[in-house]
């Protein structure tokens, strides 16, 4: 079991995730090859927003400008939300711009 600070610490890790992440190897690469949906579903990412929860103390918003961009939310952020201490007090929301909000916690 980790301390508080260590889950918050694991969460803030996962929520580093925003457009440019995967700019350079989008760069570099223009070609699609196998086992590229990281850095696809990375360079979809708009925007995190970290405030405060309707719910539960934090809410996390992720924006996304395709939904490849919830590879990496279901893959990244919400396996590290689920293994930490700081899971109950957690509403994860995360849609494509312009669409419906899909609600993890």
């Amino acid at each position: 079991m980790y301390s508080i600070e260590a889950g918050l610490i694991l969460i803030a890790d996962g929520c580093d995730m925003e457009k440019g992440r995967a700019r350079i190897p989008m760069m570099l690469n223009t070609a699609s090859k196998v086992g590229d949906i990281h850095k696809y579903s990375a360079s979809s990412i708009e925007k995190v927003r970290i405030e405060k929860g309707e719910n539960r103390p934090i809410k996390i918003t992720v924006d996304m400008t395709a939904s490849a961009g919830f590879f990496q939310v279901e893959e990244v952020l919400y396996r590290k939300i689920e293994s930490s201490t700081v899971k109950p007090y957690i509403e994860l929301y995360a849609g494509v711009i312009g669409r419906d909000m899909k609600r993890y916690l």
